[in-house]
């Protein structure tokens, strides 16, 4: 997409992406910018993610607020990583986590 996109589109594309949780990366490639720029955009017509959702999407599963405390005992004290907690809490299937 070299063509210059006019701020309708850019607009569209934008909020298709974090609709569809895309990673950032990629709706910047497609409207073709750079990462802060599109992050200023998105901020301005006001579709960023939460830091609650930011975090799930970077961890790739959600942590539902009751086990929320189980998580974070197991992630400091039991010194498990984010996969593994998941895997003893039950959110993740060992199939599921990809690594066989």
């Amino acid at each position: 997409m070299n063509a210059k996109l006019n701020s309708e589109a850019r607009r569209k594309i934008i909020l298709d992406g974090y609709i569809n949780n895309e990673p950032l990366k990629d709706i910047a490639a497609k409207i073709g910018c750079s990462l802060a720029s599109l992050k200023v955009t998105a901020s301005k017509i006001g579709c960023t993610r939460t830091p609650k959702e930011a975090a799930d999407f970077r961890r790739g599963f959600h942590i539902p607020e009751n086990k929320r405390h189980d998580y974070y005992q197991l992630m400091n004290i039991g010194q498990y990583k984010a996969r593994e907690c998941a895997q003893i809490l039950g959110l993740l299937t060992v199939q599921s986590s990809g690594n066989e």
